[in-house]
């Protein structure tokens, strides 16, 4: 639990120092490890590794050599478990106007990153998730997701 004096904006949490690219991850993972929430401190790694590679980032890394193999070895002694992965789920229907397609999601990081080696296998596991997580609540996730229908349509999309 968080503590009462710690106010956090979840998608600000590794922009806290600007807009980075990769390096994202390493800003909120050393600021939450710092405070104490180290598993919140490891969802700021994993929510951008649905497959378990530092090759697979959809983004560049923007780090020292020493900080990409933390998260090398950070990932590869990891098991995810069912946080993890919802998490990662959240970040692929999440645009910073709010709840959206997965399809959609997908297409914005495309555009702004472009389509690399992994791009493909990663959209897959992302529809994974979607279709292990439609079948453990029984419904599509859009049914409980406020605002998707308003926000599908919104044009104006913006860079995290």
């Amino acid at each position: 639990m968080l503590q009462n004096n710690l106010t956090l904006r979840v998608p600000y949490i590794g922009r806290r120092v600007g807009i980075t690219d990769m390096h994202h991850i390493l800003d909120g993972y050393y600021f939450l490890k710092e405070k104490g929430f180290e598993d919140a401190a490891r969802i700021c790694i994993t929510h951008s590794f649905p497959i378990k590679d530092v090759q697979s980032a959809a983004g560049k890394w923007d780090c020292t050599n020493q900080k990409l193999a933390f998260v090398k070895e950070y990932l590869s002694n990891l098991e995810y478990g069912e946080y993890d992965r919802l998490i990662q789920l959240c970040d692929a229907i999440a645009l910073p106007t709010g709840f959206s397609l997965i399809e959609k999601r997908l297409m914005d990081v495309a555009l702004r990153r472009g389509v690399k080696e992994y791009s493909v296998l990663r959209w897959k596991v992302y529809l994974e998730l979607k279709q292990d997580f439609e079948q453990i609540i029984g419904l599509p996730i859009y049914k409980i997701l406020p605002g998707v229908i308003e926000n599908i349509f919104k044009s104006n999309l913006l860079a995290f």
